[in-house]
């Protein structure tokens, strides 16, 4: 009978401490956050290796939105709920947004690989080495959308469908990126 009332006890202090550290994490309290971090760190990074899968870029991202949760005040308030599940929403979502950024990257570098093949057609060596030089200078989400528009023919929708954007940051990309080019291969710094 004993058992019960110790175990009773000690879950009341954890919850005492618990609403303690939350209430200090939300009014941004320095001891806080390294006291988050060391009740929560290996759920964190287990949120974050569920979805990147490199232990090392795991560790990154529990750092980076601890970091970014020290640096912005007021983003976790105890009446939306614990502490506890609100670093985990914000490591996940880090790590979601990680990985699409890989992904993309990855789809980024594959279509312009494939399209240094037709700017190497361009007929003079020396434009084409501006050009190229100039087309590098981009972005490269920029790069990718030139790409898609200038080398493979593809409208505005399509290339919103193909890289999963709104057609609007698809002009806005183009718009960007010839705006550039105009200023590079004028002999002007690009804005």
């Amino acid at each position: 009978m004993e058992e019960p009332i110790s175990t009773i006890v000690r879950s009341a202090d954890e919850l005492l401490e618990r609403g303690a550290l939350e209430r200090a994490f939300a009014a941004h309290e320095a001891w806080a956050f390294e006291a988050a971090y060391r009740s929560y760190s290996r759920a964190l990074y287990g949120a974050a290796l569920g979805v990147l899968r490199d232990s090392e870029t795991a560790q990154d991202c529990v750092h980076d939105v601890l970091a970014r949760l020290w640096e912005r005040q007021g983003n976790y308030r105890t009446e939306r709920g614990s502490l506890a599940a609100f670093l985990t929403t914000c490591v996940r979502n880090e790590a979601l947004s990680h990985a699409r950024r890989d992904r993309n990257r990855g789809r980024i570098d594959q279509t312009l690989a494939i399209d240094e093949g037709s700017i190497e057609e361009f007929g003079d060596p020396i434009e084409r080495d501006r050009l190229v030089r100039a087309v590098g200078a981009l972005r490269p989400e920029q790069r990718e959308t030139i790409a898609l528009a200038y080398l493979r023919h593809m409208t505005h929708e399509e290339i919103a469908k193909q890289i999963g954007v709104p057609m609007g940051t698809v002009k806005s990309r183009l718009s960007g990126a010839l705006r550039s080019l105009r200023q590079s291969l004028a002999g002007e710094e690009p804005a």
